[in-house]
């Protein structure tokens, strides 16, 4: 008996999504799905870290953090009780170029929930009780950070990359988070989150009209205005290979991250992009895993990925490695690198990882809440209106010699940002094999 052909994924019916605007500029999208009786709203807002001013980068994510801790009208307990009564579960994100602030409710209780969005949004005040113990908390985390290498290697590779580029700004500073006040902070939120290219986003058992009606109820005396333009200096070439080496004393193992610039989040090559990243290090069938764990015995996992935001990308290989393997296992990946810039993948392999790039994209369609992030990253980056129509339909079409020429654009080894956390006294020496080594300690200071 023949085993069954392999199926072949369809392409996805991506929803349209209707969406209207406010006279106060706020755009309401809708996803209408009433298979759950839970409403998931989304607020969206183009600020991140990106916009955080020099002088203290911790006034953006304080902003949106602080005004769940006080409103004119309920103190933080009274906050605390109000989204109990009304089993109201809430979380607010700051990212590199965007914030949100969701909530996810019965959808018997949407208008609780929206008075408390309304609330927070329109009438925060800022308690300096609350705030202080925002800096304790956060402070402590900071300090945590700090004991952790993922944290460390990706801190010193974004300054490398990025030296004075907001792109490199992926933490507070104890100090910023110090001198902030109450004052400064309620500035910066009134001047950033406005409804002015905002999106809030609806995903439930309601239709447009509903959601249009009962938010314009609430926030259509948000007052508009036109929050500040950020500035982006113009990226500076890498000159390299750039060696870091961050020394974390009596490490037992080595971090080790391997970075390359890549392309911006809305480029018409983003797809071959992701199948080359998928093919480099994307999961346990990769290159990277398949040599670093299952040839070499080196770690228990090695993979690579992608960010993206505007105006740049990076794709990140790298792995936890035995520390008397740290040399040998950046020889291995930079081998790997330069083979996908010489021979093209192999067909099923080239297979192979598209249908786990389309599988992985399927599943991010099964509820509307997902449908509805893709929609609002979609109109955040300006992705075309048949993006994700056409997503899986783009992702078969790949070859294999637009992954090679894709390699050969993102992997020059002299442009190679190298970054390696671990002890100096057991790796420097071999390290500066591969070139110039410069040594931080765990503050990212130069010694």
């Amino acid at each position: 008996m023949k085993a069954p052909v392999p199926g072949t994924e369809k392409n996805i019916l991506y929803p349209e999504i209707p969406i209207a605007t406010l006279t106060n500029g706020l755009q309401i999208l809708s996803v209408n799905d009433t298979r759950l009786p839970r409403i998931f709203l989304t607020l969206l807002f183009p600020v991140g870290r990106v916009c955080s001013p020099v002088h203290n980068q911790s006034l953006i994510p304080l902003a949106l953090e602080l005004i769940k801790t006080g409103t004119k009208n309920r103190s933080a307990r009274e906050i605390a009780n109000f989204v109990d009564q009304w089993a109201i579960d809430y979380a607010s994100n700051v990212m590199m170029e965007h914030s949100t602030l969701s909530v996810d409710v019965l959808a018997d209780y949407i208008e609780p929930a929206l008075e408390f969005i309304a609330d927070v949004l329109l009438s925060p005040s800022w308690p300096d009780e609350e705030l202080k113990k925002v800096q304790t908390r956060w402070g402590s985390h900071l300090i945590a950070q700090r004991s952790q290498p993922d944290f460390l290697a990706n801190e010193r590779t974004f300054k490398a990359i990025y030296c004075d580029h907001p792109y490199s700004n992926i933490s507070l500073s104890p100090q910023h988070l110090a001198e902030a006040n109450s004052e400064a902070i309620g500035d910066i939120y009134q001047r950033y989150y406005v409804p002015n290219n905002a999106y809030l986003l609806l995903a439930g058992p309601m239709n447009l009209d509903e959601v249009v009606e009962r938010t314009n109820t609430v926030l259509g005396t948000w007052i508009n205005s036109k929050s500040p333009e950020v500035s982006y200096p113009k990226l500076s070439n890498i000159k390299g290979p750039l060696i870091s080496l961050v020394h974390r004393p009596h490490s037992v193992q080595s971090k080790i991250v391997l970075a390359v610039r890549a392309l911006p989040i809305a480029h018409s090559d983003d797809v071959v992009l992701k199948v080359t990243n998928q093919i480099l290090g994307g999961g346990g069938s990769a290159r990277l895993f398949l040599n670093l764990r299952e040839e070499k015995g080196y770690t228990y996992g090695a993979y690579s990925h992608v960010r993206r935001y505007r105006h740049d990308g990076l794709l990140l290989a790298g792995a936890d490695v035995r520390t008397d393997t740290t040399v040998e296992s950046i020889r291995e990946i930079l081998k790997e690198m330069e083979l996908m810039g010489r021979e093209l993948p192999e067909e099923s392999e080239l297979r192979r990882c598209k249908a786990e790039l389309t599988g992985a994209f399927v599943r991010q369609m099964q509820t509307p809440a997902s449908i509805g992030q893709l929609e609002l990253n979609r109109r955040l980056y300006q992705f075309p209106q048949d993006f994700y129509s056409n997503f899986i339909p783009k992702v078969r079409a790949v070859t294999g010699e637009q992954v090679l020429e894709m390699s050969q654009r993102l992997f020059n080894l002299e442009q190679v940002v190298i970054t390696v956390v671990g002890d100096r006294e057991n790796i420097e020496k071999e390290l500066r094999q591969l070139g110039e080594v410069q040594v931080y300690d765990v503050d990212g200071n130069s010694i």
